[in-house]
């Protein structure tokens, strides 16, 4: 069971002032929430995996720079039906991770290789970097030109990459103009709040890499996501170390970001939060500058990447379908390089406060999942989502998304 808040850790949810950013007022459509044949159903799943899931459709995450050798490749964190590959030069690609002779996937499991060549195991075709076909069994040389048409002809499908901050991205080709503005003014989100330098990993390693299965619809996590009304009454933890009452919006055509500060409690409901804020103290102090005010910025990017900025904290997550009712969710976490060295036993009391609230969070996600099946299973005509009385504010990331999903979605079968 998950403890909940005594009444004087949280104001009432109405006293909540929350504040959208002026400059980037959320850009919707006034669509409402989704009926409930849009969830768990084959025919709208397909035609999501046609629209938002195909590679070079909108803003499509592969995956981020620590997954990737110095050189070589390794299968993408959000499609495993694609490579990224890392060049000499240190260029970023991305090729279709199926064998141009009998499209057999190139590789199956999430280890990298050092190689400048992806070799199929089952004839032994190569293929480079690059995706131009290099040699295969029995290959007989051919005079200059043909053998360009061959390896021209033969090669890998290759995809339009767009690099954020060491994140990598699928993108239509031609739109990536377009998409790169997109994520720009996430920059400047950051910048105007004096944050710039969190979207850089540089300095941080990867502390744990995680893969957790869900039952349901992939959209559902997303809706979660952002919905920061939850957390007062459900999270004692997290209620207690970010300032929900302080909670600012920020928006674009296809992302949001929750900034919330401290909360005045410091961690008071969970040990493992008060060890988190503790320990922050005392790394900061050790580099000699103080911490900042900032607790976290919860970023989304649609259609299915979550990235993280905790004080102390990188968490990059990406929630791929498995058919329409369910899905996994890739997660990868990062702490600063010096932490551990510096406050011995800290990045795994913060690894252990994060994961405190994910476990309620899976609960809060799979009994929404549940909720929605028995409906339509039980034939109601009733609203799939119902904005708290204290109006949109605290759930607008979640409104945001759903007036997204309709707009890209639009024409979508009914059921």
């Amino acid at each position: 069971m998950v403890a909940r808040l005594p009444s004087a850790v949280f104001p009432p949810i109405e006293e909540l002032m929350i504040q959208l950013d002026a400059t980037t007022e959320p850009v919707l459509g006034g669509h409402g929430p989704l009926g409930l044949d849009r969830y768990g159903t084959p025919a709208v799943h397909a035609l999501e995996c046609e629209r938002l899931f195909r590679p070079g459709r909108g803003l499509l995450y592969l995956g981020h720079d620590a997954h990737l050798p110095g050189r070589g490749f390794v299968r993408a964190e959000g499609d495993h039906r694609v490579l990224l590959t890392r060049d000499d030069a240190g260029s970023v690609g991305a090729l279709a991770n199926l064998c141009s002779h009998a499209l057999r996937p190139l590789r199956t499991t999430d280890d990298a290789v050092g190689r400048a060549c992806v070799t199929c195991p089952y004839h032994q075709w190569s293929f480079a970097l690059d995706g131009g076909l290099a040699a295969h069994r029995g290959y007989a040389p051919e005079p200059g030109e043909s053998r360009l048409a061959t390896r021209e002809r033969r090669a890998l499908r290759a995809f339009d990459v767009l690099t954020w901050h060491g994140l990598h991205f699928a993108v239509e080709p031609g739109r990536a103009e377009a998409l790169s503005h997109e994520l720009a003014t996430i920059d400047e989100a950051f910048e105007r709040r004096g944050y710039a330098a969190w979207l850089d990993f540089g300095d941080w390693s990867v502390l744990a890499r995680e893969e957790e299965r869900y039952t349901g619809d992939w959209k559902i996590f997303m809706e979660v996501y952002g919905d920061c009304y939850h957390v007062p009454p459900y999270h004692p933890g997290l209620a207690t170390f970010a300032d929900c009452s302080a909670l600012e919006w920020s928006f674009g055509e296809h992302h949001h970001v929750q900034w919330l500060p401290f909360a005045p409690a410091a961690g008071g409901a969970s040990p493992s939060y008060r060890a988190w804020i503790d320990g922050l103290a005392r790394y900061h102090a050790s580099r000699g500058e103080p911490v900042a005010d900032l607790a976290v910025a919860w970023a989304a990017i649609y259609p299915n990447v979550m990235i993280e900025y905790y004080n102390g904290l990188r968490v990059v997550s990406v929630v791929v379908p498995d058919g329409p009712d369910a899905y996994v969710n890739r997660v990868t976490a990062f702490v600063p390089r010096d932490m551990e060295a510096r406050v011995p036993g800290l990045p795994a009391a913060i690894k252990a406060a994060y994961d405190e609230t994910a476990v309620e969070d899976r609960v809060l996600v799979e009994s929404r999942a549940a909720g929605v099946a028995d409906a339509a299973s039980l034939g109601l005509d009733v609203d799939t989502y119902v904005v708290n009385t204290s109006g949109t504010g605290p759930e607008a990331g979640t409104a945001h998304f759903q007036d997204w999903w309709h707009t890209a979605m639009a024409g979508a079968p009914t059921v």
